[in-house]
């Protein structure tokens, strides 16, 4: 919702009109530009039906500041209604880059006792950084997100709730994280990256071994999932635990010797520039040096 409010010229809120239900007209104007004229969208059925249930209702629509088209945003009822005026009145701010203030306002909804508010905190979230999300010190209740994780009908809200369980301090959560990872890596299953950044943010050293010999460098494993694998470890080397650091690079190290492959996609993942100085810490990235060939060259 936010995204389209940002890079938007007109905010309305508009209902169907007394005269064609079939047809939006503007209820109030929000931002931008006075527009009185019905906005060039079907009112569908569902929309119809909630709207003569509830006549405060309202849906959000904006301009889109490149297409110069309308767009459907939200559902506006009741609960929604002060959440959308605090976003209003902070909508400058953000327009101007504060995506700090943005994130802690969303992170102070996560968990609302509100359905649509709570999903709209997670859509938010699943927009930042994994740094920035875990700079916020979220509050996390496991118990609430385990229970909505398998919804069919909220599988775009999945990847954020698995990267929220491993900031979680709930305990138990390892072996559910190793058995997803191995799931994943067998099916070059989509969630994979997410399950294991999260069972990296999780777990400890032990963790970080578990990944990369009993998972990475397994011969079965596809290179995409060994690609998703590394690229969750390259992660973790950059904003994750730096507790682990060390042992992330360790291990590859010991991986990459007998593994010209994964030694490929260590250097891919991990960026190494030209200006780069190999070190004894740097040892997994210099171990093959900075390649040029592709993977099972000699």
């Amino acid at each position: 919702m936010v995204e389209k409010l940002v890079g938007s010229t007109t905010v309305v809120l508009a209902r169907p009109s007394p005269t064609n239900p079939f047809q939006f007209v503007p209820a109030e104007h929000l931002f931008g530009a006075e527009y009185a004229e019905p906005i060039p969208q079907l009112v569908d059925s569902i929309t119809r039906r909630k709207i003569s249930n509830t006549p405060q209702d309202r849906v959000l629509f904006a301009v889109n500041s490149a297409s110069e088209k309308w767009e459907r945003v939200g559902y506006i009822d009741a609960d929604m209604r002060p959440i959308l005026s605090e976003v209003m009145f902070r909508l400058p701010e953000w327009r101007s880059g504060n995506t700090e203030d943005r994130a802690a306002f969303f992170a102070g909804l996560l968990g609302h006792e509100v359905r649509s508010i709570h999903h709209l905190a997670l859509r938010e979230l699943d927009l930042l950084e994994y740094g920035e999300l875990k700079s916020l010190g979220l509050e996390v209740d496991a118990t609430q997100i385990m229970a909505r994780l398998n919804i069919l009908s909220e599988t775009d809200l999945t990847p954020i709730r698995v990267l929220l369980l491993g900031l979680s301090s709930a305990p138990g959560l390892e072996n559910f994280f190793r058995k997803r990872v191995e799931v994943n890596s067998r099916i070059d299953g989509p969630m994979l990256g997410a399950y294991a950044i999260a069972l990296l943010e999780y777990g400890d050293a032990a963790s970080v071994e578990w990944l990369v010999h009993s998972q990475l460098a397994i011969a079965t494993v596809s290179s995409q999932s060994r690609s998703a694998l590394v690229g969750a470890l390259a992660l973790h080397d950059r904003e994750g635990n730096q507790k682990y650091k060390s042992d992330i690079r360790t291990e590859l190290a010991k991986a990459v010797l007998v593994d010209s492959e994964l030694a490929f996609l260590v250097n891919s993942h991990f960026q190494l520039s030209d200006t780069d100085e190999p070190n004894v810490a740097d040892l997994p990235l210099f171990v093959f040096g900075k390649l040029n060939s592709q993977p099972n060259d000699p």
